[in-house]
C-alpha cells in the first residue's frame, strides 16, 4: 500500500511540474493562449487530492481563484512541488526548475544549500525575493537650457512626472525596476531599454524605446516599472508621450501636450495651453489659467479651479467640472456630467447619463437617455436649449430673467414659478409652453421626452458665488 502511495504522489509530483512548465512557457509566447481555466482545475484537483491523502497539512497551500493569471498558476506550482520533494523525497529535475525562476546565478549561489531535503525551506524563505522587484541602476542626467525652450520625451514605456525648479537646468532622473514573477527574463528584457538625450541650445529631446523592431516586450509589459522624474525652468514648454504609463504635469509656465495610449494624466497649477490624451485612463486638472483641450477614450475627466476655455471629451466616463471660470465645451458616451459653480457658460452633451449644471451664462445641454437639472444664475446674452430624452427636465432661473420661453414635453407635465405672457390664438396643446418671462429676451428652449418639465424661481441668496 505505501509504494503505491507513494507511486500516486510521484504522478501528482509530475502533474504539477507540467503544469508549471506551461505557465511559464506562457508568459511569454502565446502557445498556451486562454489556458488559465485548465491549469487552474490541474492545479486544483492535484491539491484536493493531496489534501485526501493527508500529504499535506491542511489550509497550508490555498486554491488557485478563477481569475489566477499564469504567474500565480506557475509559483503555485513550483511551491507545492518544493513541500512534496521535501516532505516525500520525491526526485526529480527541481534544481532545473527553480533556475528558470530564480536564474541561473541565484542557484549557482547558494547550490550548498539546494540538496533535495531543502529545497522546499529555500523556496518558502525566497519567496518575497522573485516575488519583489529587481532594480536597475538609475540614470541622472543635467542639460543647462535656460528658459523658453522646449522639452519633449517620446517613450515606449513608463510613468513621466514633470516639475520645475528655479534654476536654468533640467534634471532628469530615470528610475527601472522588474518584477521577477516566474523568472529572471524580465530584468534582460529591460536593460534592452535604450535612453538617449539630444540637447541642442535650450530645447531637450529625451528618446526611450526597446532595442530591436520587435515588440517583444509588450507580452510582459506590466511586469517593468520605469519612471522618468524630470525638472525644468518654470516657464518652459513640455511635450510627452508615452505609450504605457501615466503622465503628471506641475507649476509650469508654458505649453503643455501630453499624450499616453494607456495611463492616467494629472495637471496642476498650469499657466499656458494644456492639450491631453489618453486612450485609457482618468484625466485631472487643477488650478490652470489658460485654454485646455482634453480627450480620454475610456476615463472620467475631473477639472477643478480653472481660468479660461475647456474643451473635453470621454467615450466612457463622467465629466467633472468645478469652479471654472469660462465657456465649457464637454460631451461624453456614456457617463454623467455634473458642473460645479462655473460661470461663462456651457454646452455638453451625453448619450447616456443624467447632466446636473451649475452655471452662469448661456447654456446647451442634452442627453439622450437621462435627466437635466440646471440652476443658472445670470441673465442669457444667447439663446439656450435644455433637451432630455428618458427624464425630466428641472430649471433654476433668477427672478429678474428676461428670457423668451419655448417648451415642450411628450408624456410630461410642464410647472412653471414664472408668471409666462402668451399670446394665444386658438386652443393651448397639452405639454406646450410658449411665452415671454419678464421683458422677454433670449430664447430659451426646453424639449423632454418620457418626463416632466419644471421651471423654478431661484432664491437669489442662495445662489453660488463662482470663482472670482
Amino acid at each position: 500500500m505505501e509504494q503505491e502511495r507513494q507511486q500516486e504522489i510521484r504522478g501528482l509530483f509530475q502533474m504539477l511540474e507540467q503544469t508549471a512548465k506551461i505557465a511559464e512557457d506562457a508568459v511569454l509566447t502565446e502557445n498556451y493562449k486562454d489556458s488559465e481555466s485548465r491549469c487552474i482545475s490541474q492545479f486544483n484537483k492535484v491539491l484536493q487530492r493531496l489534501d485526501e491523502m493527508n500529504v499535506v497539512p491542511k489550509d497550508l497551500f490555498d486554491p488557485l481563484q478563477e481569475y489566477a493569471d499564469f504567474s500565480e498558476i506557475s509559483i503555485a506550482c513550483n511551491h507545492l512541488a518544493a513541500y512534496l520533494s521535501e516532505g516525500s523525497g520525491t526526485s526529480s529535475d527541481l534544481k532545473g526548475m527553480m533556475t528558470n525562476i530564480l536564474g541561473k546565478k541565484f542557484i549557482d549561489d547558494v547550490s550548498e544549500d539546494l540538496k533535495e531535503g531543502k529545497i522546499g525551506v529555500l523556496i518558502r524563505k525566497s519567496m518575497p525575493q522573485f516575488l519583489t522587484e529587481a532594480t536597475l541602476d538609475d540614470i541622472k542626467e543635467s542639460f543647462n537650457v535656460g528658459e523658453a525652450g522646449q522639452l519633449t520625451v517620446a517613450t515606449e514605456l513608463g510613468n513621466i512626472d514633470i516639475q520645475t525648479s528655479q534654476s536654468d537646468t533640467i534634471g532628469v532622473t530615470v528610475r527601472r525596476s522588474a518584477q521577477l514573477k516566474v523568472d529572471k527574463h524580465a530584468v534582460d528584457i529591460l536593460k534592452d531599454f535604450d535612453i538617449s538625450f539630444d540637447h541642442q541650445d535650450k530645447n531637450l529631446h529625451i528618446d526611450a524605446k526597446f532595442k530591436g523592431s520587435k515588440r517583444y516586450w509588450e507580452k510582459i509589459a506590466s511586469r517593468f516599472e520605469v519612471h522618468f522624474e524630470i525638472r525644468v525652468p518654470q516657464r518652459y514648454d513640455v511635450n510627452m508621450q508615452t505609450e504605457n504609463g501615466d503622465i503628471s504635469v506641475a507649476n509650469v509656465e508654458g505649453k503643455v501636450s501630453a499624450k499616453t495610449i494607456s495611463g492616467e494624466l494629472q495637471f496642476e497649477n498650469i499657466t499656458g495651453p494644456v492639450i491631453g490624451y489618453t486612450s485609457k485612463g482618468s484625466v485631472k486638472l487643477i488650478g490652470c489659467k489658460s485654454d485646455v483641450y482634453l480627450r480620454t477614450t475610456q476615463g472620467n475627466i475631473e477639472v477643478n479651479e480653472h481660468i479660461g476655455t475647456l474643451d473635453t471629451m470621454t467615450s466612457n466616463g463622467n465629466l467633472l467640472q468645478t469652479n471654472v471660470l469660462g465657456h465649457i465645451s464637454g460631451q461624453t458616451a456614456n457617463g454623467n456630467i455634473r458642473l460645479s459653480r462655473c460661470k461663462g457658460g456651457a454646452e455638453v452633451e451625453t448619450t447616456d447619463g443624467n447632466i446636473e449644471l451649475e452655471t452662469e451664462g448661456t447654456v446647451t445641454a442634452k442627453t439622450a437617455k437621462g435627466a437635466i437639472d440646471a440652476k443658472i444664475s445670470g441673465q442669457f446674452q444667447e439663446d439656450s436649449v435644455l433637451d432630455a430624452t428618458g427624464g425630466s427636465i428641472s430649471v433654476s432661473l433668477i427672478p429678474e430673467i428676461d428670457v423668451k420661453i419655448d417648451a415642450k414635453s411628450s408624456d410630461g407635465k410642464i410647472t412653471t414659478e414664472f408668471p409666462v405672457t402668451m399670446v394665444v390664438q386658438g386652443s393651448l396643446k397639452i405639454g406646450q409652453l410658449h411665452g415671454d418671462i419678464n421683458d422677454s429676451g433670449p430664447l430659451l428652449t426646453l424639449r423632454c421626452v418620457g418626463g416632466d418639465i419644471k421651471m423654478i424661481k431661484q432664491n437669489r441668496m442662495s445662489v453660488s458665488t463662482p470663482m472670482p
